[in-house]
């Protein structure tokens, strides 16, 4: 009866989770929040607009914000050059407040539901954070939110995981926010650069992604006990 009931525990903490990152999601969509709103926050706020957008973006990065849009937002509201570590510092944010959420949350609640060999994989995940969560930061398409709330559920270090969101979000981002400096004009050096740094972190994550599927054990990759 005790492992019945803490099964059930286990569902009723991921089935939270999940409660919780919907219910942000929805209520960020119903209000409508968008870059408009962020350009009239930052306004508002003056001298303080640059710590404001931050902790927007991390707030915002909660609920499954399109990082993208973020990073996009900060090159047009405060240039190239300011706009991409305060994009990168809105994207470790948001990174690590949904890794400590599902950690807090869901981790151990995964932990009690995984067969044996499920919880030898999920080691070996968490051992090589860094490359998965890198893998998938380059990678275009990959959604950063699932991504930071799945680390946090996988066990990832916090240190190497703000490592490989910082390594792996830095070319996307400074491609962002060229391209957001650049709307006026995308077919300038600045348009043009945001489209060879896209490129170019896509094959990386391809690379590192390849490199992590290769290093994977054979004791595992032929494991068929459960």
């Amino acid at each position: 009866m005790s492992r019945v009931r803490d099964r059930r525990r286990a569902v009723a903490r991921l089935a939270l989770l999940g409660l919780l990152i919907a219910g942000a999601f929805v209520a960020v969509t119903v209000a409508g929040v968008g870059p408009g709103d962020v350009r009239e926050w930052v306004s508002e706020a003056g001298t303080l607009g640059p710590l404001l957008f931050v902790v927007a973006g991390g707030a915002l990065g909660l609920a499954l914000f399109p990082g993208q849009v973020t990073a996009t937002a900060a090159g047009a509201l405060f240039g190239a050059v300011a706009g991409t570590p305060i994009a990168l510092l809105a994207a470790l944010l948001a990174a690590g407040l949904s890794l400590l959420l599902a950690r807090r949350i869901g981790a151990d609640a995964l932990l009690a539901l995984l067969s044996p060999r499920a919880r030898r994989w999920r080691t070996w995940v968490a051992e090589h954070g860094v490359g998965a969560v890198l893998a998938s930061r380059l990678a275009p398409g990959v959604p950063s939110g699932i991504v930071n709330y799945l680390a946090g559920v996988a066990g990832i270090g916090v240190r190497a995981f703000l490592a490989a969101v910082a390594l792996g979000a830095l070319p996307k981002t400074v491609a962002y926010v060229a391209l957001g400096g650049a709307l006026d004009d995308p077919w300038s050096a600045r348009g043009l650069l945001a489209v060879a740094l896209y490129a170019a972190a896509a094959l990386g994550g391809v690379l590192v992604a390849r490199r992590l599927v290769a290093a994977r054990p054979a004791a595992l990759a032929h494991d068929t006990r459960v």
